[in-house]
């Protein structure tokens, strides 16, 4: 199977390219290049679909931050605004707390222009280059300035169509692939300055993600000179036809894209155990690319589990009951050792570091 896939990448790749110029114009796009109102509000003219910005930090202390601002819960496009945000803080030591606050409709503001985003009294104002957070939630906050270091970047238009009519969408684009970060974080009432390393990325749909995917394993890492972002998201079992797999690859070497060619990419998954919430995750991931180009490889090994959740929780717990009858959606986030191979035509290099990565089980039972 495998290699017939192989086979009609040429083909594919053709299709792709002749039918790029329209989808970019159809979104107002140009090739190559994002733009600062790319991860503005795209969805404010919408009541059918669901958006989130979402930004992680990993601190020189050890200590990490995870927020998200999002506008409603990605498994309810068609329902009523519920802006919330996620706010995931851990120490150097360990200790960590994870707050969620839901705020009413005429809390949320954004704008359509560019990142200008509030949720109760919090805000995230950014134009690609930089970005300056306030997050509170309890007695815990963080006030951060994110600076851009690696490109801007969407695979192609950013988005990718489903239905008889393309009707339905999921959209991504990520204006920080690498970047620094500075300020402080309040854990617990307790205020500490940090600096370190950062990530954002912006997504929009208007399905169900349940509804059309599987399951998708994302990872980035920035090691040496390279940025990395990875990706394949499975859809459902069909019959006679299975799964496909649609896979997403990104590699830079300062500001330079090197290739963000996906489709020669493949995974192989091994040595599943057992996780919590009634899943299980593989602790081998090794991600291969061969092209014309040359080849890339990505060894993942000795993943350490940094959190684990329902995806349905925030649901009445009649719908999580009804749900949990017929799958298991879970979500597991993962730091792991990393070495990446880079054997192209005019780069060549072995790098060692840390990828951070996640894995969305959205309808395994």
């Amino acid at each position: 199977m495998a290699k017939e896939l192989d086979d009609l990448v040429p083909d594919i790749r053709e299709r792709m390219e002749q039918a790029l110029p329209d989808l970019l114009a159809r979104e107002g796009l140009q090739a190559g290049l994002v733009e600062p109102w790319e991860d503005g509000y795209r969805t404010g003219d919408r009541t059918d679909a669901f958006e989130w910005w979402y930004f992680d930090c990993e601190f020189d202390d050890g200590s990490t931050a995870v927020v998200t601002f999002s506008t409603k819960p990605s498994t309810k496009p068609k329902g009523d605004l519920r802006p919330t945000i996620l706010l995931i803080l851990k120490t150097p030591d360990g200790e960590k707390v994870r707050l969620s606050k839901e705020f009413e409709p005429g809390e949320l503001s954004a704008s359509a222009g560019g990142c200008d985003v509030r949720i109760g009294p919090s805000t995230v104002k950014g134009d690609l280059d930089r970005y300056v957070m306030h997050v509170e939630a309890d007695d815990s906050a963080a006030d951060l300035t994110l600076t851009r270091s690696g490109p801007s970047w969407r695979p192609g238009s950013g988005f990718t169509y489903s239905g008889r009519n393309e009707e339905k969408f999921f959209a991504w684009v990520v204006p920080i692939t690498y970047g620094t970060v500075e300020g402080t974080l309040t854990f617990k009432g307790k205020k500490s300055e940090v600096k370190g390393t950062c990530y954002h990325d912006h997504n929009w749909g208007n399905f169900a993600l349940t509804s059309g995917l599987d399951h998708w394993y994302w990872g980035r890492a920035h090691v040496g000179d390279f940025t990395v972002v990875f990706v394949e998201m499975v859809t459902p079992h069909l019959p006679f036809v299975g799964s496909l797999n649609l896979h997403t690859l990104m590699l830079a070497r300062g500001e330079e894209v090197l290739t963000d060619d996906g489709l020669p990419l493949r995974l192989r998954v091994d040595d599943f155990v057992d996780g919590p919430l009634g899943g299980s995750y593989p602790t081998k991931l090794d991600w291969s690319w061969k092209s014309e180009e040359g080849e890339i490889a990505l060894t993942i090994r000795n993943p350490r589990l940094i959190e684990s959740l329902d995806v349905l929780e925030g649901s009445p717990r009649w719908e999580r009951f009804l749900v949990h009858l017929f799958s298991n959606p879970y979500y597991y986030d993962f730091n792991a050792d990393l070495e990446l191979r880079v054997d192209l035509k005019d780069v060549k290099a072995v790098e060692k570091g840390q990828a951070l990565y996640e894995l969305m089980h959205l309808q395994q039972k």
